[in-house]
């Protein structure tokens, strides 16, 4: 097999990129006292990078805020992770408590918990905020936390840098000083620092479940780390956030891979070497890594299960935010093909939607028919979107043909990619989840991405048409390779350049409610949540934005997309309530205090109104009390046919369990 002269494997494009070499050889395996020093800084130099990324917007003045660090404003779920209402963060509830209760504070068992058991997050801004936020440094605790998920994020980052390495120059002789071996450990941790699908999880504090069982997974996935280390990474990441589970068969496929490479390359590759059996003894090397891992993953779906906490009620899973979850059949297959390839078009940095914190009703459509499967797009009047998918799976399919043909290690190598792209398992339409489509769950499958990713850039900068152009007699030999390198490193440069900016720019949006929901509302005009959310905005949550018609607006608007989301109703009740429009208030207010979502919020708020009003001993106090007893009967009706139909509902699963025993 030829070698360049950096010592990387530049046979073919596919057998590059699968293996580098790196390997030490002739003046490489001496390198000079300064390129040590500067390659040993470089890794240094873009960890610093990483973290700056994500510093600048979050300190700089911004148009909502001028003081991002010591008076920042909560974001969305921020402001359940600041309120003092959430004692377990507060620290204010007993220690115990934050074991039995959700994400929210909420109990597990509770009827109103989505079941996000994150307990490891949730001590992790008890903890830190006490010690980071409350004093010393003159940050506010938001901004210290929002610094966390920086360090975290940057640290995922180095974790994806060193697997790629290790993936890719498994040779214990591989040269760390070599110009393949540090782009690719550079460029992949650059790439997975300025992917833009992390900002969520990176500028929002209350969305470090995500890229903190991330980290864990990642430290997991290195079959060099100690068995102990490995085994307390898995058991962090499952108590940081449920979807960890979904990433243990990456790690699992990363560490054996990564292992057997490092077996093939010691034994030599020979033709006598069987692929099969040297992966054997690899797998039976990392047995008790597996078996640990299985324990720790067999435990907590067992306890889960036990518990009767494994999956989200069915009551919680809400048309505004995941519209597609009631659809059956060749409708939620195809529609949810179309879902899962939209995060797999995040993961590889296409993003066919656009930039939006929600994506729920009625952002993407649901496909519908005429529909026949996988053949949508051909039949009359057929949803030419269906053309995603289809094109995805024939994709897929071609690639592990070609894999195959090429031999077991682009085989293992793929496997590698698929095992964590598995990781978007949750929203293939198979489980119940709370969301439809989200960057957060597609950030753990770009690992993947930034680590072929970063391998693929570093070969098109070191073999790619290196070796025919420098034949060409026309120009001298290093004038020659100084253009090619000036050359590739053009586009290169501009790419990271162009996800820098589109960061920065996305993480200044998600430091203020107003312009992440402006930008949200350009991608997904439709969505009825976001319609809702920016209401909010102009009715007053931001005094110098007041504008009681323009929140009006946005609430018909969002009333018009999804009759049924009975959120709006309290909103509206705010609207009138400051136009003093009492009978549109209180026709409101009622509808709100029968919305199961809206009711904690609107119960005391009728209690309070009609204590008042009902006071007068006049003419008007008895007129509000006949209104009073007017909705209070609607309201008793309401709550009436509700029981009756969970009455109902109760004795029909009794009946088919019933019928099942006998």
């Amino acid at each position: 097999m030829s070698k360049s002269s950096a010592g990387a494997e530049t046979t073919t494009a596919p057998a590059a990129v699968v293996g580098g070499g790196g390997l030490k050889k002739g003046a490489s395996s001496s390198p000079s006292k300064k390129r040590k020093l500067l390659f040993r800084l470089l890794p240094l130099f873009v960890h610093v990078l990483s973290v700056m990324l994500y510093l600048r917007p979050l300190t700089r003045p911004h148009p909502y805020n001028s003081d991002l660090v010591s008076s920042p404003r909560p974001v969305l779920d921020e402001a359940h992770i600041m309120t003092n209402d959430n004692k377990d963060v507060r620290g204010t509830a007993p220690l115990g408590e934050v074991w039995i209760n959700d994400y929210w504070g909420r109990p597990m068992n509770s009827p109103s918990s989505h079941r996000s058991w994150r307990p490891l997050t949730v001590l992790s801004f008890r903890w830190l905020g006490r010690y980071l936020g409350r004093g010393g440094f003159g940050w506010s605790e938001l901004f210290s936390h929002r610094l966390v998920n920086v360090l975290i994020h940057a640290s995922v980052s180095e974790l994806a840098s060193i697997l790629s390495v290790k993936l890719f120059f498994p040779s214990p002789t591989a040269d760390p000083y070599s110009l393949p071996y540090i782009l690719t450990r550079t460029l992949t941790k650059l790439l997975f620092a300025v992917h833009p699908t992390h900002v969520e999880c990176t500028a929002n504090a209350a969305n470090r479940p995500h890229i903190l069982s991330l980290l864990c997974s990642a430290l997991a996935s290195d079959p060099d780390v100690n068995i102990v280390i490995m085994g307390g990474a898995i058991a962090a990441g499952l108590l940081s956030s449920e979807t960890a589970i979904f990433q243990l068969p990456g790690a699992v496929v990363t560490m054996t891979a990564i292992r057997w490479r490092r077996a093939t390359a010691v034994s030599g590759g020979g033709a006598k070497e069987n692929p099969l059996s040297t992966l054997l003894s690899t797998a039976l090397a990392l047995l008790p890594r597996y078996f640990l891992l299985v324990l720790l993953a067999a435990t907590y779906l067992g306890g889960r299960y036990v518990y009767d906490t494994l999956s989200i009620p069915d009551g919680l899973i809400r048309p505004a935010e995941n519209p597609y979850y009631s659809l059956v059949g060749l409708e939620r297959i195809a529609t949810y093909s179309l879902v899962l390839s939209s995060h797999v078009g995040k993961a590889f940095l296409i993003d066919p939607v656009g930039f939006s914190h929600e994506y729920g009703f009625d952002c993407v459509r649901k496909v519908t028919a005429p529909f026949v499967p996988w053949v949508g797009p051909l039949v009359e009047g057929g949803d030419p979107r269906l053309w995603i998918p289809i094109g995805l799976l024939l994709l897929v399919v071609v690639v592990t043909v070609e894999c195959t043909l090429a031999g077991p290690a682009a085989v293992v190598m793929w496997g590698v990619m698929l095992s964590w792209l598995a990781t978007l398992f949750p929203v293939s339409g198979f489980v119940k989840v709370g969301t439809s489509i989200a960057d957060r769950i597609a950030v753990p499958s770009t690992l993947a991405v930034a680590v072929f990713g970063g391998r693929g850039l570093a070969w098109f900068l070191t073999d790619f048409g290196t070796k025919r152009i420098s034949s060409s007699k026309d120009l001298k030999k290093g004038l020659d390779r100084r253009i090619i390198y000036a050359v590739k490193s053009a586009p290169v440069i501009l790419l990271y350049l162009h996800f820098w900016v589109k960061v920065d720019k996305r993480a200044s949006e998600w430091m203020d409610s107003a312009p992440l929901l402006e930008s949200s509302l350009e991608s997904c005009p439709r969505s009825a949540k976001s319609n809702l959310e920016i209401s909010k905005i102009y009715s007053g949550l931001y005094p110098e934005k007041f504008d009681l018609g323009r929140a009006l607006s946005y609430l018909e608007k969002a009333e018009s997309i999804d009759p049924t989301y009975c959120d709006v109703h309290q909103q509206f009740a705010h609207c009138h309530i400051q136009e003093t429009k009492y009978l549109k208030f209180e026709e409101r207010l009622t509808k709100a205090v029968l919305c199961p979502f809206s009711m904690g919020g609107a119960v005391p708020m009728w209690q309070q109104y009609w204590q008042a009003v009902t006071k007068d001993p006049g003419p008007g106090g008895d007129a509000a009390r006949k209104r009073m007893d007017m909705y209070q009967k609607r309201i008793n009706e309401a709550v009436m046919k509700e029981q009756e139909k969970e009455e109902k509902e109760r004795k029909e699963r009794g009946g088919r369990m019933a019928g099942g025993e006998l």
